[in-house]
């Protein structure tokens, strides 16, 4: 068993009132992830005790991803623990900072706490693609950063 953090940052040419209310939406969340595809099952909202409830569509293979946003602090962070995740994870914690860089900018951070079957190297490519592919979807939406 493999424990790790992982770390990503995104900065986003919007203010922190535009960037906070579309992380608010699980659709938003599916919507800028390419792959794997997502389909959201459980609550559409974000707010705390909210069901994170996932359908991963890998193309050959579906699988599915249970997990409850366990704390929120208005225009700072939300929180999303894994309850019955998918291989190779064991656990999953996945913090979603922001921070206001000024008024047209704000600094997203995502960090990962995991426990995985895989060791670190090869689960952190994977988060790292999944990742960058977000940041790749949020500048369709919001424009280059």
């Amino acid at each position: 068993m493999f424990k790790h953090t992982f770390y990503y940052k995104t900065d986003i040419p919007q203010p922190l009132e535009t960037i906070w209310p579309f992380f608010q939406t699980n659709e938003n969340l599916a919507a800028i992830t390419g792959f794997p595809k997502i389909k959201v099952l459980g609550d559409k909202e974000v707010f705390k005790g909210s069901a994170v409830h996932l359908e991963l569509n890998f193309f050959i293979v579906k699988l599915n991803w249970k997990g409850e946003i366990t704390e929120t602090a208005d225009r700072k962070y939300f929180i999303d623990e894994g309850l019955k995740i998918p291989f190779p994870f064991k656990s999953w914690r996945h913090v979603h900072a922001f921070k206001r860089l000024n008024s047209n900018g704000t600094r997203m951070i995502d960090r990962v706490e995991y426990t995985s079957f895989l060791p670190p190297f090869i689960v952190n490519l994977l988060l790292k693609g999944m990742f960058a592919d977000r940041k790749r979807h949020l500048k369709k939406t919001f424009g280059s950063f």
